[in-house]
């Protein structure tokens, strides 16, 4: 089985992906992981692309993150399940304040700031964004899970995937 998890920042992505990968035994790779280090510093690019295509050669996979320059097409083609996380606003807005506490704690330096609120409240939720997301449910139909709420998540948990 192969799952690419998508979805505005603060969805719960990483969360998601963890509970699948524990629950099944799967493997799972976060894309934010390999491309930034605990300074939020962006790691290049030549060395986090061969990451994640060796990852994408396991039998089963679940990578989460966009990241359209990351094998993004090649992801969606191989994926079984693509899970698009499109909460609301505000609730995106709440959990990412919850892993700030979080990731504090890992050693990762403050990672909630002026840019990443705007990022959180706007910048991933632009037309453009929107649009490649509503693409992906059209394309790739059969699929793909779209989940717009915490109970559409809770019954992604407890229904399994």
């Amino acid at each position: 089985m192969r799952i690419a998890v998508l979805g505005y920042a603060g969805s719960g992505k990483t969360y998601l992906s963890d509970y699948i990968a524990k629950k099944r035994k799967m493997p799972v790779l976060h894309l934010d992981s390999i491309k930034w280090d605990k300074e939020w510093k962006p790691v290049d690019d030549a060395l986090v692309l061969p990451q994640v295509s060796e990852f994408m050669k396991k039998e089963d996979w679940i990578i989460d993150g966009y990241y359209d320059y990351l094998l993004f097409d090649e992801r969606l083609e191989q994926a079984d399940k693509i899970i698009l996380l499109l909460l609301p606003r505000r609730t995106c807005f709440y959990q990412a304040l919850k892993r700030t506490a979080s990731r504090r704690k890992e050693g990762y330096k403050n990672d909630f700031n002026l840019w990443f609120i705007k990022f959180t409240l706007f910048g991933c939720r632009n037309k453009e964004r929107q649009q490649v997301y509503a693409d992906i449910a059209k394309k790739y139909r059969s699929k793909t899970y779209v989940v717009r709420s915490r109970q559409q998540m809770r019954k992604l948990f407890f229904e399994g995937i």
